[in-house]
């Protein structure tokens, strides 16, 4: 049931605008869920603004308004269509008598007479072929939806079978960030991105400006469900990614195809490189594993984004939901909007540009007019990103390998995790016999964006000497130069030619067999119908089959690797329940290591810890900053007894090991025995939690003690000390 209430809130929303557009349905539906991204993310910031917490019911709120608004916005668009076509009828109209009129009549008259009862030629049937309803759109369709639940049900079977099932606490980076975001914005309503410093520098509320959107939905469904931040973020996740890859990359594959090729192509195309998205190791599956989520949900609706710009450039209905899209995307994370905005760059400079759909003014101006609502819609954010640009770009990733290797993983997508699973020739190759099409039809766009992603990807693995280094590096800021990262997009544009090299090659085969039969079996060519219809579901079928044969194993690695008790495991999920009732734990703060990973318990039992991300505050939190260094003079500085009482710190808690090999131990916080101003009240395993002595009275530590199962003075028995509790 949470799949079905996280599309809900992803697709309702998104069409219900879409309708009021006057889209039709299957268009409304197609491009609603980052259009509902764009309601959210524009509706959080507004909320934050006037102090109106974030709700199911302000989402319902800020859809309504946003369909009043498009729906005014998409009769003022037909408007103006509807009087410049009639314009153009009546200027179009020649001035001519009543006699010339009688005789074109007649003229026709004559001619209708003439053919009456011959058989229609080859273009009145191409006509009727024309004015019938197409239906191929239902090939992509239920691939996208086929490949999705391929996906998440692999990454969920894998899942559950961990400790704790879809509850289980990932023991990894980002992960940590999110769950204790989502779990914030669901207890205090608060979901405006430049708010997010409430949640990360609890010292201060600090100004701290993150990309929410994505959290909003899930702490949405966190409160529909009724279940916990770290189940909802584990399942959102999941679901998320598992929805929008496969979607993405059948938009991009159509934006390749839309114009150069039959229908049944573009539908084959799109359908094929759905399927094929559970084929790439590093589009969902690695993306879950390493809990790079709104990155990853944001680049895989790219191509979608990408896609509905470039087609209200032929059709004007959806310009709001491009404009909404752009936003909805850059509210999940801004790399995505970027993305999008460099595949139109690439569509309009070597394909638009020279072959204009309806004049290159006109296609600029929409362009122009789309991408301009929006960036001043997400301004802030820009402004706040690029503010942030140096420490963005002080990410290294480069590799330990000579530039021809560099060349070759990233011309094979061997990133970092992808690479534990070889390369994936077949795929290359699919992908290769699909610029092999492009190139016969002109379409270079698509290859030249790769070769441009390969570049980037190249010079983040090992940076060029000279001033062409400098620019790779500033234009992959937005990728943190992370080669994974980069890599992603890439091969959502592989993943996209594989699609469009077994569409256009299957569909070939088709036309083949059709003009062998057609003659002697159906002159009216339904039997070629027939048989795009066959060779497209037997392509899906077989990549289908491949899937559920080969992607498994990329699933256990999302399902299960970094889900052991890395950081925390059952000794610390009974102590955040232990200490979630003792006196005093919500009324001030709970000092922990950030390098330990502890502030999971903000997630786990909504604990106010002071570090609720991996990272420390730095200077932006100087008093928590300070007691990382001087905790154990607790009760000796009177500087430390302050900072702790400004803060109001109650607890410490400690659970070694650190995150990553080059946090070293801090003696400051792993040898506070004997510190006089901290009790130690809880000693089980790694886990050592210190009641601050000036936040409580004698009776009250006194009754902690007693409450303690693991209590300092009673050692416990090897076998107990060595389980890990139920």
């Amino acid at each position: 049931m949470v799949m079905v209430t996280l599309t809900a809130l992803l697709v309702l929303p998104g069409a219900i605008v879409g309708i009021a557009a006057q889209l039709p349905l299957r268009l409304a539906v197609a491009t609603s869920i980052p259009v509902s991204f764009g309601i959210a993310a524009i509706a959080s910031y507004v909320y934050g603004r006037i102090d109106v917490p974030w709700t199911l019911a302000g989402y319902a709120v800020a859809t309504a308004v946003t369909t009043a608004v498009v729906g005014v916005v998409g009769l003022l668009i037909t408007g103006v269509g509807w009087i410049r076509r009639r314009r153009r009828r009546r200027a179009a109209r020649p001035a001519t008598s009543r006699s010339r009129r009688r005789k074109r009549t007649r003229g026709r008259s004559q001619a209708a007479r003439a053919t009456a009862g011959r058989p229609a030629d080859s273009a009145g049937r191409a006509a009727a072929r024309a004015g019938r309803r197409s239906w191929w759109w239902l090939l992509p369709g239920t691939a996208v939806l086929v490949s999705a639940w391929l996906i998440g049900q692999m990454i969920i079977t894998e899942l559950s079978a961990m400790p704790g099932g879809t509850a289980n606490v990932f023991q990894g980076w980002d992960a940590h960030w999110h769950a204790n975001y989502i779990r914030f914005i669901h207890d205090e309503g608060l979901a405006s991105p430049d708010h997010a410093g409430a949640l990360r520098y609890p010292e201060n509320s600090a100004t701290l400006y993150y990309p929410s959107t994505w959290h909003a939905i899930a702490a949405l469904v966190m409160a529909l469900r009724g279940i916990g931040a770290v189940e909802t973020y584990n399942l959102v996740q999941i679901g998320s990614v598992a929805l929008v890859f496969p979607l993405g990359v059948a938009a991009l594959a159509w934006l390749i195809t839309h114009r150069r090729f039959s229908r049944p192509v573009v539908a084959t195309s799109a359908a094929v490189a759905a399927m094929a998205t559970a084929l790439f190791p590093g589009l969902p599956f690695m993306e879950v594993m390493v809990a790079a989520t709104p990155s990853a949900v944001a680049n895989g609706l790219a191509g979608l984004g990408a896609a509905v710009v470039v087609a209200a450039v032929a059709d004007r209905r959806l310009i709001p939901a491009a404009a909404l899209g752009l936003v909805g995307i850059g509210g999940v994370h801004p790399s995505g909007m970027v993305t999008a905005a460099v595949i139109v760059l690439f569509w309009w400079l070597f394909d638009a540009l020279w072959r204009p759909v309806r004049g290159r003014l006109r296609d600029f101006l929409v362009l122009a007019g789309v991408g301009l609502a929006g960036v001043l819609t997400l301004l802030p954010q820009i402004l706040t990103v690029s503010a942030e640009a140096d420490d963005i770009s002080a990410f290294e990733f480069e590799i330990n390998a000579d530039r021809a290797a560099t060349w070759g993983k990233a011309a094979a997508l061997q990133v970092r995790h992808v690479e534990d699973f070889g390369v994936r020739w077949v795929l290359l190759s699919l992908a290769a016999l699909g610029v092999i099409v492009m190139l016969r039809r002109l379409v270079l766009w698509p290859i030249l964006l790769w070769g441009g992603l390969l570049v980037v990807c190249v010079n983040a693995m090992g940076h060029f000497g000279n001033w062409t280094g400098g620019t790779l590096r500033a234009l992959g800021s937005v990728f943190y130069n992370d080669p994974r990262r980069i890599g992603v997009v890439m091969a959502v544009v592989v993943a996209a030619a594989v699609g469009v090299g077994v569409g256009a090659f299957v569909q070939m085969l088709a036309g083949w067999l059709g003009r062998l039969i057609d003659p002697i079996t159906d002159p009216d060519g339904r039997g070629v119908t027939g048989l795009r219809v066959a060779v497209a579901l037997a392509a899906l079928v077989g990549t289908g089959s491949w899937v559920i044969q080969t992607s498994p194993e990329y699933a256990v690695a999302a399902g299960t690797n970094q889900r052991w008790g890395r950081l925390v495991d059952g000794h610390d999920l009974a102590a955040f329940r232990w200490l979630s009732e003792q006196p005093r734990a919500y009324s001030g703060q709970i000092y922990t290591n950030p390098d330990e990973g502890s502030g999971w318990m903000y997630a786990t039992d909504g604990l106010p810890s002071t570090s609720r991300h991996y990272l420390a505050p730095g200077e932006t939190a100087p008093l928590t900053s300070s007691l990382f260094m001087t905790l154990d003079q607790a009760g000796v500085n009177p500087a430390v007894d302050a900072a702790l009482a400004e803060l109001g710190v109650t607890y410490v808690y400690i659970s070694p090991p650190n995150y990553w090999g080059f946090q070293k131990p801090n003696p400051h916080l792993l040898e506070l025995d004997a510190t006089p101003g901290l009790v130690k009240v809880y000693n089980d395993s790694q886990v050592r939690i210190f009641a601050v002595r000036a936040a409580f009275s004698d009776a009250e530590l006194a009754q902690i003690l007693a409450d303690s199962p693991f209590p300092p003075h009673a050692r416990a028995p090897l076998t107990l000390e060595s389980e890990i509790p139920e």
